[in-house]
């Protein structure tokens, strides 16, 4: 019996702890004018320093999961970001914050997923 009730505070316990952070997915596509780097000027590389800054410190901050560019190098290659947060609010206002997306470079995309498994080995 003494079992059955730590299992089942144990299992709450991590159930409101998964409640208390919600992960959500924000896609990231270059608008066509910026599809080629070698068509950037200061401006646009600059807003792409600032944009990994920023996921930089989100990562600091233990709202970014994981993030990268889906077909790297290839024409409408498209980023992605998985973030924990407590909620879409607070997802979105990070979404449309991202300096390449609130410059103007990028449009986003944001959904909310599930995460059913997660490994811890790295490639």
């Amino acid at each position: 019996m003494k079992y059955h009730l730590f299992f089942t505070l144990l299992l709450a316990t991590q159930i409101m702890s998964a409640q208390a952070q919600q992960t959500f997915i924000y896609e990231l596509k270059l608008y066509d004018p910026y599809q080629s780097k070698l068509q950037w000027s200061d401006k646009e590389h600059s807003i792409q320093q600032s944009h990994i800054a920023y996921l930089q410190k989100l990562t600091e901050e233990g709202k970014l999961q994981l993030a990268g560019i889906k077909d790297q190098g290839l024409e409408g290659h498209e980023g992605f970001v998985i973030l924990y947060t407590k909620d879409y609010e607070e997802a979105k206002s990070i979404a449309m914050n991202d300096p390449s997306v609130k410059e103007g470079m990028m449009s986003v995309r944001l959904r909310p997923v599930h995460l059913y498994f997660k490994g811890d080995k790295q490639p």
